[in-house]
């Protein structure tokens, strides 16, 4: 039974941390086009005006994908507490970093400066 639970969650993990990668090479191609855009119409001496709504649309698609990329993360936390509830405890996937605390975690505090 461990070794076929093992087995399902390798096949997890081969989708997610590849998809993980991916995310995050999206929302950097999608930053180099809105420099590319800015730039080229700079080049270019055009209006401010021009493209703005093809340039808003592409601010908007950065939101989303980083959007997609808080909901991966947040099925990844889900996947690692699944892992423990079937009896996986901790495991190497090759994970390119510790899978993220949870936001509440993370949380930022402000701090007395004296």
């Amino acid at each position: 039974m461990r070794q076929e639970r093992l087995a399902a969650a390798h096949a997890i993990a081969d989708e997610l941390l590849p998809h993980e990668r991916e995310l995050d090479d999206a929302i950097v191609r999608n930053a180099q086009l809105t420099v590319a855009m800015i730039k080229g119409r700079q080049k270019a001496r055009a209006p401010l005006t021009l493209a703005n709504k093809s340039l808003e649309h592409v601010a908007l698609a950065n939101m989303r994908l980083i959007e997609a990329r808080h909901h991966i993360q947040e099925a990844h936390l889900g996947l690692r507490e699944a892992q423990f509830e079937i009896g996986l405890g901790p495991v190497s996937w090759g994970d390119y970093g510790d899978t993220p605390a949870p936001a509440s975690a993370t949380a930022l505090k402000v701090v007395n400066a004296d």
